[in-house]
């Protein structure tokens, strides 16, 4: 792995808050029962002081500010702390991705101010006001386009980050001209990650499943159909099934779940804790996890990833797997942690450079990377998602994203 001295990216979970209920993300079970092993909290100017040595924040090439189980913007000493980092190192990239949906004016205009041309902020915003809110649940149209107006009025870079849903796929060309008209110098879409099929615990069929605060089913996102799905007919569906929303209200469940959607009849979801059997033999995909060469992404740009509590990982998508659902890949990821000891990864107890420089990062993520025994030391999470041949998913996300020539050669 890489040393302290040579970091060059920091990914920051500065907040474990946010306003929003998407179904995918790890805050809640489909967006419905609310995960209560992760501590909703986030880092002050003091505690990043404490945290990242001046000298360290001096030598970044970057930061980003995304997360797991927040957004940055819910941070409320954001400002300040950003304002900290570019009296450090003026010349340090910003990035950011938000939903957008909260905040004042005169924040937007102060991100924009810090971020400038040097870095972006990365709007996600999937779809247009009638349906943006059916993935990004909680969150309001109003608010985000007094956002972005607020971001881009400073001249700052903008990008609108688009995941496409059979729901949404009819708006893309009026989204991007939208993002043309409001200064996005780019415009991204994309299919999204998250569908799954033949859940045994619910209906199999693929989709994201979208549940309550009660874990009973609300509605299913399908994914984008190969053929061009007919607008009238989805136009249809957004007005029977009450999607659309304005400032001001709660989400709304639909009423009338047909076209798209299944009916409304399936029990309540109950997680139960995950118990492996090892007598069983491995699948061929398991035999494959353990079997694939490991391109770890972060060590060629010396990145690592910071919880907004402080303990430290090589990137974000083994921090998100420490609070999530039990399964078999979590559950190895947790005791590949909880074995070592939580407190030695976490700030609160290490400094950054004895973390670093020492044994975790050293010798035990790179023994996981090396090992070919998937209930040895080999990582499921490593292998699904830097796996040469086994991290089909987000090759396939990477592929399908197309960057909107019209938006880019705007502002050029």
């Amino acid at each position: 792995m890489y040393t302290y001295d040579s970091l060059l990216h920091l990914d920051l979970e500065s907040s474990s808050l946010c306003n929003a209920l998407c179904p995918v993300c790890n805050r809640r079970d489909s967006g419905g029962i609310k995960n209560t092993d992760f501590v909703e909290t986030y880092i002050t100017l003091e505690r990043f002081k404490e945290w990242f040595r001046d000298d360290m924040v001096s030598n970044l090439f970057s930061i980003q500010l995304c997360g797991n189980y927040g957004d940055a913007m819910t941070n409320p000493e954001l400002i300040p702390i950003l304002e900290h980092v570019k009296i450090l190192n003026p010349e340090i990239k910003i990035t950011m991705n938000t939903n957008a949906s909260g905040r004042n004016p005169q924040f937007w205009k102060d991100l924009g101010r810090l971020v400038g041309n040097n870095g972006h902020v990365t709007f996600s915003i999937d779809g247009l006001e009638d349906t943006n809110h059916i993935y990004r649940r909680g969150t309001h149209w109003d608010k985000i386009m007094m956002a972005v107006k607020n971001y881009i009025s400073t001249g700052a870079s903008a990008r609108w980050d688009y995941l496409i849903f059979k729901h949404n796929q009819h708006q893309i060309e009026e989204a991007k001209q939208l993002s043309i008209d409001l200064g996005f110098e780019h415009f991204m879409y994309k299919k999204a990650l998250g569908f799954i099929s033949n859940d045994k615990n619910r209906v199999g069929m693929e989709g994201i499943y979208v549940l309550n605060d009660q874990g009973q089913l609300d509605y299913m996102i399908e994914p984008p159909s190969n053929s061009k799905f007919q607008n009238s007919v989805i136009r249809e569906y957004l007005k029977n099934t009450k999607f659309t929303k304005h400032e001001g209200e709660d989400v709304e469940s639909p009423q009338a779940l047909k076209t798209f959607n299944i009916e409304k009849n399936t029990p309540k979801h109950v997680a139960t804790p995950f118990v492996e059997d090892r007598s069983r033999p491995l699948t061929e995909w398991e035999h494959k996890l353990g079997n694939t060469e490991i391109h770890c992404a972060v060590i060629k740009p010396k990145s690592l990833f910071v919880s907004s509590e402080g303990l430290v990982f090589p990137c974000c998508f083994t921090a998100s797997k420490y609070y999530a659902g039990d399964n078999e890949e979590v559950a190895q990821l947790k005791k590949f942690i909880n074995d070592f000891g939580r407190n030695n990864i976490s700030l609160h107890h290490n400094s950054l450079e004895d973390i670093i420089d020492g044994p975790m990062f050293q010798e035990r993520w790179v023994e996981n990377f090396n090992d070919n025994d998937i209930r040895g030391k080999r990582l499921r999470t490593c292998s699904i998602f830097c796996g040469k041949d086994t991290n089909s998913e987000m090759k396939e996300t990477f592929e399908s994203v197309t960057i909107a020539d019209d938006a880019i050669k705007l502002n050029s």
